[in-house]
């Protein structure tokens, strides 16, 4: 009977953990990343113009690294919110250790962890920046967020 009662126990708890865990989406965790990370737009289909703001990592993160994306993310986030629900502007991080990502080090000339802001058009890059002055930029953080801000701005500025 207690034996009964105990494996009806754990079913009913590993049952309601796993619906909990399907109502709720994964919490990040600091340090853990996908080889891309991004919200998905409200739109069904990609749209014909698009900005993506990539940070570019790999496994070994050092601290001054995690500030850049920690910065960079939230430049973006504060000042394109509509933009970012809309899927007008994607925010990804790219873990370049990550087998499938090696491409990206020759898309965009990458020598270390970067901030790049690319626009597509129908799925094809049309121009890219990488955004280098993060890392001057880091000690001031106000600077930091004004010039990706700037930058982002230009970049959804100029595309249709």
């Amino acid at each position: 009977m207690k034996l009964e009662l105990a494996a009806g126990t754990f079913l009913l708890a590993t049952s309601v953990l796993a619906l909990a865990l399907q109502a709720k989406p994964p919490i990040a965790t600091p340090g853990a990343t996908a080889a891309i990370s991004t919200p998905t737009p409200t739109a069904a289909l990609p749209l014909e113009h698009q900005v993506i703001a990539y940070y570019f990592h790999t496994d070994y993160r050092c601290a001054s690294c995690r500030q850049i994306e920690a910065y960079s993310h939230a430049a973006i986030d504060s000042a394109f919110a509509a933009e970012l629900a809309s899927g007008r502007l994607v925010w990804r991080l790219v873990n370049l250790d990550e087998k499938g990502n090696e491409h990206f080090v020759k898309d965009y000339a990458l020598f270390t962890k970067s901030l790049v802001v690319v626009e597509e058009a129908k799925g094809q890059r049309v121009r890219w920046k990488n955004l280098a002055k993060v890392w001057e930029l880091l000690p001031n953080k106000a600077a930091f967020y004004g010039y990706v801000q700037d930058e982002v701005r230009a970049y959804l500025r100029e595309a249709p």
